[in-house]
């Protein structure tokens, strides 16, 4: 069989650098994003008010995102 030349790797670019290469960016973003649903879903749910639920889901993820790196930096 012949051997298949290797596609290089697909990378993520932002501002030039490639995010695959910055320790605890991906740890972060997923810590961030699950805990940014979940507490906008349960303030949701508490509240059934979309608007106040959806800033406190972007803020949680925001901030989870930012503690997360911070301590994992």
């Amino acid at each position: 069989m012949a051997e298949e030349p290797e596609e290089p790797a697909k990378s993520f670019v932002i501002f030039g650098r490639d995010v695959a290469q910055i320790p605890c960016f991906r740890n972060s973003f997923l810590y961030g994003i699950s805990g940014g649903i979940g507490i906008g879903l349960l303030t949701f749910l508490g509240t059934s008010r979309t608007h106040l639920s959806t800033h406190v889901g972007f803020g949680s993820f925001f901030c989870g995102t930012i503690a997360y790196w911070m301590t994992c930096r």
